[in-house]
């Protein structure tokens, strides 16, 4: 038989005597629930997102029911700077800043850090946009999406069919150096975006357009491509 040279066989001796690694060591642990509003009435309908500038910046937002809570406006917020292990907790949009928030928060990080969020007024047939620069502490609004003048040429005029008598489940994404949101118009889905160019550097945003072929169409959702 051919002997190994002695340089060879103490690298096999060496790789021999290294633990084998087993399925078990690479599975993590399963994360404990954690209840971060602790409080006893219900929430619903939640967003979540993460911040890609600090992935332990974690935030928040969700419905609350308003009546059982003796409310007449707001929804709870959490943000987490520690990966979730501690929150710091409050109502926003309870006719503060952000004004008379219903319900439906959508939220977003862009690759700057900014933190966008939409949500539905409780009265009003407009769509808020709102910025947080400071990982969700604090927001302010850099938008309200309201319906384009009468006559404004979005689309067909099927497509227009209903067009703002009412709004709901709004949705907001933010990537590539813009922000777009889309939302249920009273009929079609109706969609608008506006440029980023930096932490808290937000431009207008355009008039907004139907989609076409939405008519008697919720929940609608988007996404912005690699190339923006």
């Amino acid at each position: 038989m051919r002997k190994l040279p002695r340089g060879l066989l103490l690298i096999a001796a060496a790789l021999a005597a290294l633990p084998v690694a087993t399925a078990s060591a690479t599975v993590r642990a399963t994360p404990t629930n954690v209840d971060v509003s602790q409080r006893h009435f219900n929430e619903s309908e939640e967003a979540i997102a993460v911040n890609p500038t600090n992935p332990k910046n974690i935030v928040l937002v969700t419905n609350v029911g308003h009546r059982e809570a003796g409310l007449t406006a707001g929804m709870f917020e959490g943000v987490s700077f520690d990966g979730g292990k501690t929150w710091s907790t409050k109502l926003i949009g309870d006719n503060d800043n952000l004004g008379d928030a219903c319900c439906d928060p959508s939220l977003s990080f862009d690759r700057y850090g900014n933190l966008f969020m939409t949500y539905l007024f409780e009265v009003e047939n407009t769509v808020p946009i709102a910025l947080s620069t400071d990982g969700g502490l604090t927001f302010h609004l850099v938008g309200n999406i309201v319906a384009p003048p009468s006559g404004t040429p979005t689309k067909s005029s099927g497509d227009n069919r209903g067009l703002f008598r009412f709004v709901d489940q709004p949705t907001i994404t933010a990537a590539h150096g813009e922000v777009w949101v889309i939302f249920n118009a009273g009929g079609p889905l109706f969609a608008t975006g506006a440029p980023v160019s930096g932490i808290g550097q937000v431009g207008p945003f355009f008039a907004g357009e139907v989609v076409p072929n939405t008519n008697n169409c919720t929940y609608g959702d988007i996404a912005i491509g690699p190339a923006g």
